[in-house]
């Protein structure tokens, strides 16, 4: 030791290295002038009875500060972090490789060593700074006075002072300010103080955090005291506040939260809202961590219109899959204080990896619960709730399902006997073989079905349809014949001689699918326009089927996919006749370079060579025509911003368009998104008839700005169907966003007006409702990037 403190005098005037390990320290001199290869000169060994890991403490504490309210999900467009000074790649990241001390001075004295000027301790890519340190080899308590910094890989500390007990450890820290660089975004904070106990837990106290850069104090959030139990997974904060522009926008006294994967039972974020028909809103939820495997989240939402509703959402997972179970209940006070509910239970699960479970089953205490309560033009409009169980099974060529059904008709003005059957089972079964003799394939699908509905005619449905098909394909050209027998079987109950209650039909289907693929190269980088006609023929012989009931078929809507089915009816009820040959023309540009289909159309038409004498009433008139409508279908890629879409159905005899749909689309950059449509729908034999415009836009206005809107409007009506207005402001660490939206409710008759409020601060749950959902829902190509 002597001989260390006789070398300390002249190591004032010499840059000292240390490198400290298990068994000893060596000491490097080298004076600026010298060069640094210097060979090392053992100069006495010490007992070393520790490993200063610095970030096992350092990076512990403000690590788990960031747990607190942050996750990398949450951080998708946070200030970015400037890449901290410091290098991890300078210093190996060795377990075994000694930690590097170095001073302008060293002296040993009574058993412990004291580090002067210019004091770094390096090991494994981190590196503590100060002025002066202090180490008792004996205790393996390390002393920093005056400031010091802290870097390694994600964080940077400065402090004012630090005591560390290695062995124990445990340390603690005076003033401190962090920085953490999360996958490329910043959150920052300070503490009065930090210190982890003996008993292994980590307190702080006077914290704050934020994701705002240094120096920017929009928002952050503050605690006197923050204790965090990593063995117990949870955290606690004393007299919690959270600032925004100066303004606290709340305040709680105790806050408990998970740190680390664990679930913790709390309060949500609330939310704030208002509605033409509810009102101003308040939504408190609270999370209930019931078991590892299930859980619940309760909330009351408290209507100014409306009153108190309690809605509930509990999860449940088993071997057999996820259950959720949601309910609503409210004495609504706008209705004389009547009950009204909605509840809806969800389950999809596997048995194993052939066999899987679906459950939907919602229902609804009366007709209008969901225009005045529900928060969309989509879920106003629903007429049916389904209740529905399946069980699929699939493998390899072979599938089955067996379904229970039933529907609650929300709109009680539909008549009892246009609402649908109940399926009571439902079972279906389709089998694909494998290359047969010859190139043939085989297959079967088969179904059975029991309706039933009160006050009507039930029964039993019976369907079953083998096929063959000889497949021949080639590079060029492709050549489908198939043939196939479908039987029918019903047994029918509540006919009271209206109809048969034994009923069954055999009809055979001849069908011939056939194609050319011709292509060119367009340019040198191997661009290929294709030419594709296709030839449809199909043979189904009339069976009259006036005497059977119409349980779930209805017609398809006529388009592209149209041309080439061998049905124009869905369900097993009807079974059309044909004897028709349908044409198609689909012609694509694709670009070599990255192989993107920049271009696609289609158009098609039916010839028919007999009249279709199969309706899906008795009271509907043969279609006589001898030709179909022409449809057709296209997609473009007009420029790299810009993209097109169309459809349409035309009927050469009336000279009229029957459906059709254009839009065009301009997205010249990020948030910057324009949408144009216009839809006409003029289907006399559905006695269909609109004409709507739909304009949506999102646009950036500078760095921090972004507008949206939406204006969906009826054009043969004239009337507005939707409208929306929104506003956002959008900073690196919060953004602020409005919206004003005018929807058709009452069925058309009147219109609902909602507000919509999100105050986002980055790195924290959203406050308000979700203004991100609402814009991804109006305005085609938008997707929210705002966290």
């Amino acid at each position: 030791m002597g001989l260390i403190a006789s070398v300390s005098k002249v190591c004032s005037v010499l840059r000292i290295r240390v490198f400290l390990n298990r068994s000893a320290v060596y000491l490097l001199m080298h004076h600026p002038g010298l060069r640094r290869s210097a060979k090392a000169t053992i100069i006495s060994p010490l007992p070393i009875r520790w490993t200063f890991n610095i970030r096992r403490v350092q990076l512990f504490s403000v690590g788990l500060l960031g747990a607190l309210f942050i996750s990398n999900g949450a951080l998708g467009s946070q200030c970015p972090a400037p890449r901290f000074v410091y290098e991890p790649g300078q210093f190996e990241n060795n377990p075994s490789a000694p930690v590097v001390a170095e001073a302008d001075s060293v002296l040993s004295e009574n058993g412990q060593v004291t580090l002067t000027g210019n004091t770094s301790i390096r090991y494994q890519g981190r590196e503590l700074a100060a002025e002066n340190a202090r180490y008792n080899p004996d205790t393996g308590e390390i002393a920093v006075d005056g400031d010091l910094s802290f870097v390694g890989q994600g964080i940077q500390l400065k402090s004012n002072e630090a005591f560390i007990d290695i062995d124990d450890d445990v340390f603690r820290t005076g003033e401190s300010d962090y920085e953490l660089d999360l996958n490329g975004k910043r959150a920052t904070g300070s503490a009065d103080s930090m210190a982890r106990l003996e008993n292994g837990q980590f307190l702080m106290e006077g914290a704050t955090y934020s994701t705002c850069p240094p120096g920017d104090a929009s928002w952050f959030v503050r605690a006197d005291s923050i204790n965090l139990d990593s063995e117990a997974g949870i955290g606690t904060a004393k007299d919690l506040r959270l600032v925004f522009k100066g303004v606290p926008l709340f305040a709680l006294p105790a806050f408990s939260f998970p740190i680390g994967d664990k679930r913790k039972s709390g309060f949500l974020a609330p939310v704030l809202a208002r509605g033409e028909r509810t009102g101003f809103e308040l939504h408190i939820p609270w999370y209930w961590n019931i078991r590892p495997n299930a859980d619940a989240t309760i909330t009351p939402r408290l209507m100014t219109k409306r009153g108190a509703q309690l809605q509930t959402e509990w999860r449940y997972m088993n071997r057999q899959g996820a259950w959720k179970l949601d309910h609503e209940y409210l004495k609504d006070k706008a209705r004389n204080h009547d009950s009204r509910y909605f509840t809806q239970l969800t389950h999809k699960g596997s048995f194993n990896a052939d066999m899987t479970s679906t459950i939907v089953a919602r229902r609804v205490s009366d007709k209008d619960y969901l225009e005045d309560l529900g928060d969309s033009l989509q879920v106003a409009s629903i007429t049916h709730l389904e209740q529905r169980a399946d069980l699929n099974f699939e493998r390899g060529r072979v599938s089955a399902l067996a379904r229970l059904q039933s529907f609650q008709t929300v709109d009680e003005d539909i008549v009892a006997e246009d609402r649908p059957h109940r399926r009571l089972p439902q079972i279906k079964v389709q089998a694909d073989s494998d290359r047969l003799p010859l190139g043939l394939r085989a297959g079967i699908n088969g179904e059975f079905v029991y309706f039933d509905k009160d006050d009507a005619i039930t029964g039993a449905r019976f369907d079953v349809r083998p096929q063959i098909t000889l497949p021949i394909v080639r590079d060029a050209w492709f050549f489908k014949p198939s043939v196939s027998h479908r039987f029918t079987y019903y047994s029918l109950n509540n006919t009271e001689g209206q109809i048969d209650r034994r009923i069954s039909r055999n009809l055979n289907t001849v069908s011939v699918d056939s194609g050319l693929f011709f292509d060119r190269i367009l340019d040198d980088e191997g661009s290929v326009q294709t030419l594709e006609p296709r030839l449809f023929y199909l043979r189904v012989p009339y069976s009259d089927q006036s005497n059977i009931q119409v349980f779930d078929s209805s017609a398809f809507d006529f388009n592209i996919s149209q041309l080439f089915r061998d049905n124009r009816f869905s369900g097993a009820d009807r079974i059309a006749d044909a004897n028709q040959l349908s044409v198609g023309l689909t012609t694509r540009i694709i670009n070599g370079g990255d192989g993107k289909e920049r271009f696609s159309a289609s158009i098609g038409q039916i010839r028919h060579f007999d009249d279709r004498r199969v309706t899906l009433t008795n009271d509907e008139d043969v279609d006589t025509r001898s030709t179909s409508d022409v449809v057709g279908e296209l997609s473009t890629t007009l420029a790299e911003d810009w993209i097109g879409k169309g459809s349409i159905q035309w009927n050469p005899d009336e000279k009229q368009t029957v459906r059709s749909a254009l839009s065009l689309g301009y997205r010249p950059g990020p948030n910057k998104i324009v949408n144009v449509t216009h839809r006409v729908v003029n289907d006399q034999t559905r006695e269909e008839k609109t004409e709507q415009i739909d304009l949506s836009a999102v646009w950036k206005i500078q760095d921090s700005w972004r507008l949206a809107g939406r204006w969906n409007y009826s054009l043969d009506a004239d009337r507005s169907i939707e409208s929306l207005l929104g506003i956002e402001y959008d900073s690196c660490c919060w953004a602020v966003r409005f919206a004003a939206r005018r929807y058709i409710a009452d069925g058309g008759d009147d219109h609902d007006t909602s507000l919509y409020f999100q105050l986002v601060l980055k790195g924290l749950a959203p406050l308000g409702q979700n203004y991100g959902a609402l814009l991804e829902n109006a305005i085609l190509g938008y997707r929210d990037d705002v966290q």
